[in-house]
């Protein structure tokens, strides 16, 4: 399925805009209304900047009581998306699971995932979909910054056990003795000005070809959290090709997952148990 080529100019203010191609999800567990704010905005901006209207936004709530229903649907409104679709008193599916409501029920011709703690940059949509509508393509990812500013490597390629232990739970030292092999693992090397094939594309900014999506089922839902991103970017890969867009650019405040608490800790660890398993084990 090829995208409409509705790219080719940034819209000038008063200009007619295009019927858009793309439907988005966002998951939302804990509400932090000014993280959200910004996101919905630079979204609403990104979407302007790319000449799209009626934009087919979803926020899923995955509260586990669903009160955060009704404070979802006024923050869109604030932020500039009056029609967005509010799912809410399902519990806490997972992330994966989450998105899958919305993936399911997309007519769009491409779909983006994106987490709720992300600002994009007001071009990022514009190039993305260009991306997308390149020939074979199924996925495209993002370069990203942190909150300080710090490159947020979001394509990787094929982890092992090693590397996902110098990541989330080495200390400062031990990953600056392995920073070769951390600066591999993230594609360190990805030329910043033209579209890369990548292996894996992380779950903040994940913009879909939606009949490719389809065709896999989504997410796979055994994954709760963790790891759900890049055995998608792997299934997806029969069906065309991964890329990393270097002018699809974003901000990630998202934190480190090591850090979060124990019973976090334990979700990680599943998840990574299952990925290794159904993808192949790598120690090192």
């Amino acid at each position: 399925m090829s995208l409409p080529n509705v790219l080719n100019a940034t819209p000038l203010p008063g200009s007619p805009q295009h019927a858009s191609p793309l439907s988005v999800s966002i998951v939302v567990y804990r509400l932090d209304d000014a993280e959200l704010a910004v996101n919905l905005s630079t979204l609403h901006l990104a979407c302007e900047r790319a000449g799209l209207r009626d934009v087919a936004l979803t926020l899923i709530d995955n509260s586990e009581d669903g009160a955060q229903g009704k404070a979802l649907r006024a923050l869109a409104l604030r932020s500039g998306w009056p029609t967005t679709n509010v799912l809410s008193g399902h519990g806490n599916l997972g992330y994966g699971a989450g998105h899958n409501l919305a993936i399911r029920a997309t007519t769009m011709p491409a779909h983006l995932v994106l987490n709720p703690d992300v600002e994009l940059d007001e071009k990022a949509l514009r190039s993305g979909l260009a991306t997308l509508a390149l020939p074979d393509v199924a996925l495209v990812g993002a370069v990203g910054r942190d909150g300080d500013g710090k490159p947020g490597y979001l394509s990787k390629r094929m982890p092992s056990v090693w590397t996902f232990f110098l990541r989330g739970f080495a200390p400062g030292w031990l990953k600056r003795r392995f920073d070769a092999q951390l600066a591999h693992y993230e594609y360190r090397d990805l030329p910043t000005d033209r579209v890369s094939d990548v292996i894996l594309v992380s779950g903040a900014f994940m913009l879909f070809r939606t009949d490719a999506l389809h065709a896999v089922g989504g997410f796979d839902e055994r994954y709760f959290l963790h790891f759900e991103d890049l055995d998608l970017s792997l299934r997806l890969a029969k069906h065309g090709r991964v890329v990393s867009d270097p002018h699809v650019t974003l901000i990630h405040h998202g934190g480190n997952s090591a850090s979060r608490g124990l019973a976090h800790l334990r979700v990680f660890v599943r998840s990574g148990l299952r990925f290794f398993n159904t993808h192949g084990w790598r120690l090192v």
